[in-house]
């Protein structure tokens, strides 16, 4: 068992294990911003824009897009 524990780089498996950890974790707190962002926006221009919300892997998604682009 202690050969195979020299042989094997757990300091790098743990490096990349915690990297992607670290960066999925980021990507939530932004869309999270963005999100407060964009209904911001919309906010704003709620005679011309709606907000649409879409489902992703990091939570829901929302955008202010222009209503002439959305069919009615």
């Amino acid at each position: 068992m202690q050969s195979f524990m020299e042989k094997f780089p757990v300091d790098t498996f743990i490096a990349v294990i915690a990297g992607i950890g670290f960066g999925m974790a980021t990507c939530v707190v932004g869309q999270r911003y963005l999100n407060v962002q964009q209904s911001n926006e919309c906010k704003k221009q709620q005679d011309t824009h709606k907000l649409v919300t879409l489902s992703s892997w990091v939570g829901d998604a929302r955008y202010c897009i222009h209503a002439k682009y959305l069919a009615q």
